[in-house]
């Protein structure tokens, strides 16, 4: 298993990546240096409470879904789903929930 620190950094690089958004530039957001995304993003440094907070808020996900380590969270695809759904609105989540349903639904029908 994976400690916390690597845990956080590839949590960090994809949620980063998801949002196409560069080392250098999430480090401006959050106010430090790129080399520094890299520590944390390779699981040599740990953010503090406040940067994790700050970094989250910048990639648009809960700070909790950072410390979420992929055994709980399996899928990387799932992870990424989070990321897109996490700034949205809760009926426009309510709305994706409902299509997913209908369409594992569908799925379910055809395999029968």
């Amino acid at each position: 298993m994976a400690n916390i620190r690597q845990i956080v950094g590839q949590n960090i690089k994809l949620f980063r990546n998801a949002r196409s958004i560069t080392q250098e530039r999430l480090a401006e957001m959050v106010n430090v240096s790129g080399s520094y995304i890299g520590y944390l993003e390779r699981g040599k440094k740990s953010p503090s409470l406040d940067l994790l907070a700050k970094i989250a808020h910048e990639l648009l996900v809960d700070p909790a879904i950072l410390l979420t380590s992929n055994d709980e969270l399996k899928n990387k695809e799932l992870k990424k789903l989070i990321g897109i759904l996490s700034d949205k609105e809760t009926e426009s989540v309510k709305f994706m929930n409902e299509i997913a349903i209908a369409y594992f639904k569908s799925l379910e029908r055809f395999q029968q």
